[in-house]
């Protein structure tokens, strides 16, 4: 039999009732015990429900008094202790912290009066929670390791509440809620087989019973059995709101991206308890302005809302819609179990630097839910060196770089900022004039970080005249990656390989719909970075193209996720291209963009986050589109709407005897006007300066620069001219188109392009 402070309680008991602790020992001998009656729980469970409503606590003291000299009248009937225990614990509730333990107390004396009843082991087990740990996060943490600490504590009496009988409900559930709680020593086991077990009684049918069902075997590691037990749950129709977001969520932890149904389903609620989960799931990503418009949706308008969020960062993310949320949902589960907070009573050193707003994770869990799984991980371990990691995320935009070190207590990772902080702050204060060669830890320190960069290799190696400057870099790429790693979220695409592929972005057309102007993407890979699939009629090439384009909020407004199937009679030469286009609807104005190639399963690239401009094509002032240098080599077109055929050549390569295929489109013109433009080749690179192009276009001049004027006929103007590369030498180029309109407006838009022999 499982016994908590026993002498401890019998001693305070006594006491309490005016017992001679002598007798009240005697009273404790074993007993063979019945079952507690169907009357007696209905009298009990009237009892609480006269109480729970009285919220005056003198009125309730009054009343607790009397009671107590009826258990001293009574000192062999656990009714009566049982009232008085939950009567305690109600005024513990409302305040009066220390009458949780006189309420452990009267539960504890109940359950050896009657070691079968189930509610002297429930009441013991809110007792036990009532009283709780130590404020003191050392205390709390070495009570936790021992299994020592109140949920620990309160878990082994609800399960002893469930062992006396199985369908006891109430202890069922506050057993799973008190496991779930835990972020040690923790319980699903027990809450597991008594649930299970309940399955065959009238319990294992109620709502709440499946409920919790469903949450422990999901968190014991079976989503199927958790998937079952919410459907059940939800066919007994209790809270079909909340039975939908959990059937969600098990969903995603499945993989299933189906999910997305009836998360979205669940949020058209009033329900404030499905309400609040939703929003705790939600905020653990979410910016303060996206809190606050989510606590501004209503019923009505909150599904619309999250499914906008959710697809706003599939698209941001080059991610099919469903991936980021059940990522989310994934990220959510592994981070309960690796980095969840064993104390809330968290204490920062001077070089920890970031502030959590919330109690359930350590920064690990926090950069983890935000980020995901790093590409890389490091530690160390040393004599005096504290427990310690370091996480990079390899990106398109840039590597992120996050160091963890855990000091007061060893379940609780902070973010510092630079590598050195993990030896402490007045170790690293030191070492930014002395450098880290004379320090053996520091170069050990640095060693073990040294696949994560460079920078740590090189701060090794510097001499006291460079290590300043080095240290300076590698602790702002540390402050820079905790200010956006705690800011944002991500989903990066990753490839097992690296696609070699030159890409183009252009703006140049319109789309037939209203305003909307279109984006060209257009690609090259070389013959030598292809996996080719062999046919009957050739080899197969099938190349995954993903773009999205964003307004200046961040909100994506043209997206694509493509495949291009490309059959060839024989294999791409390794020195040749394979090429290919597609374009996009979008809105005017400057627009950021994301762009990943893959070719095959394996092999693919994502480029660095950049713009493109996206002229008002209706006219509003006068526009330039991007001007577009092909070849009819390349075998790579666009048929525009007025019958015209654009070439492409995104590898930006042409040989000195190419005839280049110049296309641009003015916008804004007014019928009747003439407006000037002016052509100009530059060399970039220093050296050549500018260099004539009269000659190329069939003038006989040697001007550096192309000047001619022409009557507008229409309101868009489309040009297509063409350019013999042959009077210039190799190396790298700009081409300037610039645009005057009657009025002096001018447009400037640029394209770069390579020469070779």
């Amino acid at each position: 039999m499982i016994r908590f402070g026993r002498v401890r309680d019998i001693v305070s008991r006594a006491i309490r009732l005016g017992m001679p602790i002598l007798a009240a020992a005697i009273l404790l001998a074993p007993t063979r015990a019945a079952a507690q009656s169907a009357t007696e729980r209905v009298e009990l469970e009237r009892f609480r429900d006269s109480i729970g409503p009285v919220l005056d606590t003198m009125a309730l003291l009054t009343r607790e008094r009397v009671m107590i000299e009826e258990a001293r009248a009574n000192r062999t009937d656990a009714l009566v202790h049982l009232k008085l225990g939950f009567l305690s614990l109600h005024i513990g509730d409302l305040g009066g912290k220390r009458h949780y333990d006189d309420a452990a107390s009267e539960f504890q004396w109940a359950s050896e009066l009657k070691p079968q009843w189930p509610y002297s082991w429930y009441g013991l087990g809110l007792a036990e929670q009532g009283v709780g740990d130590s404020q003191v996060s050392i205390v709390a943490g070495i009570k936790s390791m021992l299994g020592k600490d109140a949920l620990t504590r309160s878990a082994m009496a609800f399960a002893k509440s469930a062992e006396v009988d199985p369908a006891f409900d109430q202890g069922l559930v506050h057993l799973a809620k008190t496991a779930l709680r835990q972020r040690i020593n923790i319980k699903l086991d027990l809450a597991l087989q008594a649930l299970r077990a309940a399955d065959s009684t009238a319990a294992g049918h109620l709502p709440s019973v499946l409920l919790y069902r469903g949450r422990v075997e999901r968190e014991a590691g079976d989503p199927k059995l958790a998937l079952t037990a919410f459907r059940r749950y939800l066919a007994t129709e209790n809270n079909v709101s909340l039975g939908q977001l959990e059937v969600a969520r098990t969903k995603f932890l499945l993989g299933q991206l189906d999910g997305l149904d009836p998360y979205l389903a669940g949020a058209r609620t009033d329900d404030t308890t499905t309400v609040a989960q939703y929003r705790y799931d939600f905020s653990l990503i979410a910016s303060p302005e996206e809190l606050d418009a989510f606590d501004g949706t209503t019923r009505a308008t909150r599904p619309a809302f999250l499914e906008d969020f959710w697809s706003s960062r599939d698209r941001a993310d080059l991610r099919r819609d469903g991936e980021r949320l059940g990522e989310h949902y994934r990220r959510l589960y592994y981070a309960r179990k690796n980095f969840a907070l064993v104390s809330k009573n968290r204490h920062y050193d001077i070089s920890e630097v970031y502030r959590s707003s919330q109690e359930d994770f350590d920064d690990r869990g926090v950069i983890y839910i935000r980020h995901g799984e790093p590409t890389d991980r490091a530690t160390y371990t040393g004599n005096g060196v504290y427990d310690n990691e370091s996480w990079r995320y390899v990106r398109a935009d840039g590597d992120l770089i996050f160091h963890f070190v855990a000091r007061e207590d060893v379940q609780d990772y902070k973010l510092v900022e630079s590598v050195f902080d993990i030896m402490g702050f007045s170790e690293a204060v030191a070492l930014r004039g002395t450098g880290a060669s004379g320090n053996a830890v520091a170069t050990e320190l640095l060693d073990s970080r040294d696949h994560l960069s460079p920078l740590y290799r090189r701060i090794r190696g510097a001499g006291t005249g460079a290590t300043s400057r080095l240290q300076a870099e590698e602790r702002t790429l540390g402050r820079t990656s905790i200010d956006y790693g705690t800011t944002s979220d991500s989903y990066e695409l990753r490839f097992p390989e690296a696609l070699r592929a030159q890409t183009q972005v252009l703006a140049v057309g319109t789309s037939g719909r209203g305003n909307r102007g279109l984006i060209h993407v257009a690609f090259a890979i070389p013959g030598s970075a292809l996996t080719g699939v062999a046919n009957v009629r050739g080899t197969i090439y099938p190349v995954r193209l993903r773009f999205v384009a964003m307004d200046g909020t961040g909100h994506p407004v043209s997206y694509i996720d493509t495949t291009r199937v490309f059959l060839a009679r024989v294999p791409v030469p390794k020195e040749e291209y394979l090429v290919g286009e597609v374009n996009v609807p979008a809105p005017p104005g400057k627009l950021s963009y994301r762009l990943a190639v893959q070719q095959g399963e394996q092999s693919g690239v994502i480029l660095p986050t950049d713009s493109v401009l996206v002229e008002k094509v209706d006219g509003g002032g006068l526009g330039l589109s991007d001007p577009v240098l092909g070849l009819r080599s390349a075998n790579l077109t666009w048929g525009t709407a007025q019958g015209d055929t654009v070439f492409f050549n995104p590898n930006g390569r042409f040989h000195q005897n190419d005839l280049v295929e110049l296309y641009y489109e003015v916008y804004g013109l007014t019928t009747g006007t003439d407006y000037e433009t002016q052509l100009i080749v530059r060399k970039r690179g220093g050296g050549g300066g500018f260099l004539g192009i009269g000659k190329l276009f069939g003038g006989g001049s040697a001007e550096i620069s192309l000047r001619f004027e022409e009557p507008a006929t229409t309101p868009t103007a489309r040009v297509q001219r063409s350019i013999q590369l042959n009077k210039l030498k190799s190396g790298n180029y700009t081409l300037e188109l610039h645009v005057t309109d009657a009025s002096g407006v001018e447009r400037k838009r640029e394209q770069d392009f390579v020469v070779v022999k």
